[in-house]
């Protein structure tokens, strides 16, 4: 550990500098051409191969054996008054460059497989990347990723086996009626009532059923019915979300929501479109393979510097290499009493650049000794 933690003495003033390059250029998903130039050129001064992948990813390798060790970083920015990283990817990938650098001057007997994956924050990159083989030759056989957490002290991480982060749909419930003129409700079928009931019946359905061991969210954000006061409106639209741990009750939601729409627009003599998107997978990391890190972070940080998470309703899509193989996902503490403490997608987001050698220690820690 003293030669391991050495070497990254010695490189964290170039890794810090790396963070200010990429801090400096964020790009939106599936735009991230600046980026994948920088990581290409990073990767290739440290002596790797650096490939593209999924348009605007980067796929590098270290060691040549038939089986890899995945670890994934996202990098791509969010629109917060224009490209910023306020979600921390920039952190993300400056760790993940950091680690890639450390073991390469270790000259371990490792094969670890880095993904610089874009397109977190819209549709979903990881799809794309394990689409297009990313997985495969070499095999990987277990993932590790991360996310930066404000609150969390630097020098602490959070993980715990099992989902940490939910899985999210979201759909358009359209009720159709008769419009015309407000004085005349007689002669028309307003939509806005069977949208009402439906907002009023789901809400209370899911509250009944929300199990606190189990639990789930469906939040309805939107509801669009006309422009004026005197108008009936031919339409009412409802939008929102759906968030769940558990795949099975996520279908079981899915079908309830669907169906009731269908049974209360029958009832107010109106018609129903429904459209339901479904995105990503929640986060599920693999027991043992969390419980193997959990052991191994223990030993490198200190039990106290290693805690259970608490699961959140926000997603990512790190979920779709869950659903593949083995994987582990922790949170990396950024905060330091004054850096750290704002929530992510902040316009003001910030953290403690310390937290880069702690994501780095832990990364090349666990590579070792795995």
């Amino acid at each position: 550990m003293d030669y391991i933690k050495k070497v990254i003495d010695e490189n964290i003033d170039e890794v810090k500098e790396m963070w200010h390059k990429l801090h400096a250029i964020p790009e939106l998903s599936f735009e991230e051409y600046k980026t994948q130039k920088l990581l290409m050129t990073l990767l290739d001064s440290m002596g790797y191969e650096p490939k593209k992948i999924a348009k605007t990813g980067v796929v590098t390798l270290l060691g040549n054996d038939s089986k890899a060790i995945g670890i994934r970083t996202d990098i791509d920015a969010i629109n917060v008054n224009g490209p910023r990283h306020s979600c921390g990817h920039d952190f993300h990938m400056s760790t993940v460059l950091g680690a890639a650098l450390v073991l390469k001057k270790l000259e371990i007997n490792k094969t670890v497989k880095f993904l610089f994956q874009p397109a977190e924050e819209a549709i979903g990159g990881a799809k794309v990347m394990i689409e297009e083989g990313v997985l495969k030759n070499p095999e990987v056989t277990e993932m590790i990723g991360f996310h930066v957490w404000p609150s969390v002290p630097v020098g602490t991480i959070e993980v715990s086996p099992g989902p940490s982060m939910a899985s999210v749909d979201d759909f358009i419930i359209t009720f159709k009626g008769k419009g015309g003129h407000a004085a005349m409700p007689y002669v028309c079928i307003n939509p806005l009532y069977p949208a009402m009931d439906f907002i009023n019946t789901m809400t209370i359905k899911t509250k009944i059923e929300n199990n606190p061991l189990n639990p789930h969210i469906l939040t309805f954000t939107t509801l669009q019915c006309g422009t004026v006061g005197n108008v009936i409106s031919e339409q009412a639209v409802v939008k929102g979300t759906v968030r769940t741990f558990d795949m099975n009750f996520k279908k079981k939601l899915q079908e309830q929501l669907l169906s009731e729409a269908e049974v209360i627009a029958k009832k107010h003599n109106c018609t129903v479109a429904t459209h339901y998107n479904v995105y990503y997978p929640p986060v599920i990391s693999d027991k043992d393979l969390t419980e193997k890190f959990v052991a191994i972070t223990k030993n490198l940080l200190g039990e106290s510097h290693v805690r259970p998470l608490e699961k959140t309703f926000t997603a990512e899509d790190f979920s779709f290499y869950c659903e593949e193989v083995p994987s582990v996902h922790f949170r990396l503490g950024i905060s330091d009493g004054e850096k750290g403490e704002l929530p992510l997608h902040s316009p003001d987001f910030d953290g403690s650049l310390e937290a880069l050698y702690y994501g780095i220690y832990t990364l090349v820690n666990y590579v070792i000794n795995s």
